[in-house]
């Protein structure tokens, strides 16, 4: 099935669609997915070869609310208004047992419900799934990803994909987000 990646009305029907037809009430986008086909669109992506998903896509309607999985500390909010990027994100800071490392959820919808520096609790709502302009054009969904502080220091924090390269130390950049969602 051929997606129209630039229109959002028809990309999140045909999305959303094919959930209804599964009669699954969300839908996911795995984890180091190959994603060239889908990718198609943004040159700068395919140029690189970072077609590889580092995220875990959870895809549920507009305005689902997000809980944090853990204890954290808002570390930034943003919003990327070119097509095909986060839309509103925020990246969570935890320090679990002396270990620090960040969980980043993009097409969220603006304005934010959280601010830089404020201390969240494991189960507290700080944010709405977006759409359209807050979700980067991309279908309603939250791309959830993790990324360690050598990520943060390499200045990954808002790489989504990642290239064959890269692969070998994807685990020292971007472990497995699966262990944070919960359904």
């Amino acid at each position: 099935m051929e997606y129209n990646l630039f229109d959002f009305e028809e990309f999140n029907t045909m999305v959303f669609g094919e959930l209804h037809a599964s009669s699954h009430q969300w839908g996911v986008g795995r984890y180091l997915e190959e994603r060239k086909s889908l990718l198609r669109a943004y040159p700068n992506i395919i140029e690189e070869q970072r077609f590889y998903h580092l995220g875990l896509d959870i895809i549920v309607p507009f305005d689902t609310p997000l809980y944090s999985p853990l204890d954290a500390e808002v570390y930034k909010t943003g919003k990327e208004t070119t097509v095909g990027n986060y839309g509103g994100y925020i990246i969570l800071k935890h320090n679990i047992n002396e270990v620090v490392f960040y969980s980043l959820y993009g097409h969220l919808k603006t304005p934010h419900l959280v601010h830089v520096g404020e201390k969240i609790t494991a189960g507290q709502k700080f944010a709405h799934i977006g759409q359209e302009k807050d979700s980067g054009g991309w279908f309603c969904h939250v791309h959830l990803q993790i990324l360690t502080q050598a990520a943060m220091d390499a200045g990954y924090s808002d790489w989504g994909y990642v290239s064959p390269q890269l692969l070998p130390k994807v685990e020292t950049y971007f472990p497995s987000p699966y262990f944070l969602f919960r359904y």
